[in-house]
Parts: structure tokens; C-alpha cells; sequence
């Protein structure tokens, strides 16, 4: 981990006034934390959408580059399964549109896995940094099944979260279905933990999906939000405010 380098990513978009981050600087913080994401391509144009995706190799999927966008799927903000560059071209427009303007589209090889999941981060005033790991892509909210974890984050609580979830037959090997890598899985939320309690200024981490498979985990999107921080409550008060302590 290169807890410097991403200290200063976010110093620096703090000075500039950003809150969502770009994709680009969003990927940049996380890899200095050794989190894999999907590599994407940030375009402006539907001739650039082309060619990075004839660069990347079909089936392609495009959506929206503005990271404040909430519910991508249900605004038209992305595109699945895009097969050649005919298919490109002619879909470039609706997704740019579902963004603001100038935040450009995505374009990146499209993949699959067993399981989608839900991990983040957020920062609540009375309790810090909270790490989330859960079901996701669409559905996420849908059936709400998720653990959180105040930071620090041990090795013990990264198993007994993924262990606590409802989903959690679907990672172990589900009727014949082969296991998840679920020490791929705890190693990213105890890299997310590591990232919030370095980072409080991370006021909101949504990495969904997460695809999880035998193979390891990658997240396919991401959406980081900073905002400053005056001080991070006390850990023992956080702590029996989590028991219901007052």
C-alpha cells in the first residue's frame, strides 16, 4: 500500500473544491491501496468510444462517467453487451446524455462472475468510518443484505461479515456452483479498512458491483466522495454509541 500517494490524491482534490471524484482519480486512490478495479476508458466523443473499445475487444460496456449519478441502469446511464462498433456508436449519445454535461462515458471490457456484491465506505459524524460489504448490483437494494463494520477492521471481522450475510451459501459453493476466493474478498475489506481509517475525508465509497468468483474479486465501478473532516470521534465512545450506549 502507498498510503502517501493517496493522501495526496485526496489533499489535492480537496484544495481543487471536488467532491465526487473522476473516475481516473477514484482508480488512482484505490490501486494505492491495492484495490483492483476494472480498467475503463473515460471518453468525450462517440469516435473515441470506438476506438477505445475496438482497443479493449468486444463485448464492451458503456455508461456514464459523472460519478454523482445515482441508479445508472434505471437512467440510462449504461449499456451492456455491446458487440461491435456499430452498437457503440449508436448508443453513445443516450448514455452520455444521462450524465451531466462534459462528464463523458465509460467504456470497458465487459465480464462476468458467479456473484455480484456490494463493498464501501462511509463516514457518519457520531461513529467515523464504516466499512459495508453486501449483495449487490441491482438488487442490492432491493433485499438490504448487508454487515457493517466500524474501522479498525480485523482479519476476524472481514470473515464474519461475508460469513453473516444471507447471500452467504452463494460464495461457499451453492448447489455445485464452484466456491468464491473469499480470501481475496477479506483481504479487500481489510484494505478498505485500512483505506478509512488513513482516509476519514472518504466520506462515501460505493464499489457495485464487486464480482467475485474462484478466480479472486474485481470491482467493475466506482463512486468516491471526499468532504473535510474536523476530527474523528473518540473510539470508545463510537463503539458503545454502535451497542446502543449512549
Amino acid at each position: 500500500m502507498d498510503a502517501d500517494r493517496a493522501a495526496a490524491l485526496v489533499r489535492e482534490a480537496l484544495a481543487e473544491g471536488s467532491t465526487w471524484l473522476p473516475y481516473e482519480r477514484t482508480a488512482a486512490i484505490l490501486a494505492a491501496y491495492g484495490i483492483t478495479i476494472l480498467p475503463a476508458a473515460v471518453t468525450h466523443t462517440g469516435r473515441q468510444a470506438v476506438a477505445a473499445a475496438d482497443r479493449i475487444g468486444y463485448p464492451v460496456v458503456m455508461k456514464s462517467a459523472d460519478p454523482a449519478l445515482v441508479h445508472k441502469s434505471d437512467t440510462g446511464g449504461v449499456r451492456l453487451g455491446l458487440a461491435d462498433a456499430a452498437a457503440v456508436a449508436r448508443q453513445y449519445d443516450t448514455v452520455a446524455a444521462a450524465g451531466q454535461t462534459g462528464r463523458g462515458v465509460l467504456v470497458q471490457r465487459q465480464v462476468s462472475a458467479p456473484v455480484e456484491l456490494l463493498a464501501g465506505l462511509a463516514h457518519d459524524r457520531l461513529f467515523g468510518s464504516v466499512v459495508l460489504l453486501g449483495l449487490g448490483g441491482v438488487r442490492t437494494e432491493l433485499f438490504g443484505d448487508r454487515a457493517l463494520r466500524l474501522v479498525p477492521v480485523t482479519d476476524l471481522d472481514a470473515g464474519r461479515m461475508w460469513r453473516g450475510l444471507r447471500c452467504a451459501p452463494l460464495l461457499t459453493g451453492y448447489r455445485g456452483a464452484a466456491p468464491v476466493d473469499t480470501a481475496a474478498l477479506e483481504d479487500l475489506v481489510l484494505r478498505l479498512g485500512r483505506l478509512a481509517e488513513d482516509l476519514p475525508e472518504i466520506a462515501e465509497l460505493d464499489l457495485n458491483p464487486v464480482l467475485a468468483g474462484p478466480d479472486g474479486v474485481v470491482a467493475v465501478d466506482a463512486k468516491l466522495r471526499l468532504a473535510p473532516v474536523s476530527g474523528e470521534p473518540d473510539a470508545v465512545t463510537r463503539r458503545l454509541r454502535s451497542a446502543g450506549g449512549s
